[in-house]
């Protein structure tokens, strides 16, 4: 097997375990996460926008689709784990915000 043939069975594997529109919801709640290094409100916004997401395919189409919902909270997950590794954000300043947001 080529290098080149490698690649095609490798890359065919994944988009076969994860469909695009699955991949999407990955890259939305990662974004969405990552934008709060500029304004932190934005941190839980990955997860926000997953379940506003859902509820509204709930809602129009019917049925709750689990893969888009895992994929859009490992996104956010993967995010925050970025974010507390390289120090763009750390613990006191993330359980200060749960505290500001879950207690009002």
């Amino acid at each position: 097997m080529t290098l080149l043939e490698r690649y095609r069975y490798y890359g065919e594997l994944i988009v076969n375990f994860f469909r695009w529109d699955l991949q999407l919801h990955f890259f939305w709640g990662f974004v969405l996460t990552l934008c709060g290094v500029y304004w932190q409100p934005l941190l839980l916004s990955g997860l926000i926008v997953t379940v506003v997401k859902e509820s509204l395919d709930v809602w129009s189409k019917g049925h709750w689709s689990w893969g888009d919902f895992w994929c859009g909270i490992g996104g956010c997950v993967l995010a925050f784990g970025f974010l507390l590794s390289v120090e763009l954000l750390s613990w006191d300043e993330w359980r200060t915000l749960l505290r500001i947001y879950l207690n009002p």
